[in-house]
């Protein structure tokens, strides 16, 4: 589902602009950004959870050139699903 088809589905389900939806999603997807540059953990009980894990950096080795490579620290941004939606969509 992409986001448009999002903004139409809650527009049918509230009855609101397909405007309006558009700029809550939009507002909700910068304060989620806001809140995880400041390394803040986001959680929406038994929906998703969000949070900033960082990896250090480590020496590799790149297949491709043959050759072992250092690879810089990086953050990464890990998702971890809510129970009731795991269990939704391993309903049988």
């Amino acid at each position: 589902m992409k986001k448009n088809e999002i903004v139409k589905e809650i527009s049918k389900r509230l009855g609101l602009p397909k405007i309006e939806c558009e700029a809550v999603i939009e507002t909700f997807g910068d304060v989620v950004k806001d809140a995880l540059v400041k390394g803040e953990k986001v959680s929406i009980r038994g929906f998703v959870s969000f949070e900033v894990t960082e990896f250090k950096g480590r020496d590799g080795y790149n297949p491709m050139t043959g050759k072992k490579e250092y690879y810089e620290p990086v953050k990464k941004v890990k998702c971890k699903i809510g129970k009731p939606i795991k269990e939704a969509i391993n309903t049988r």
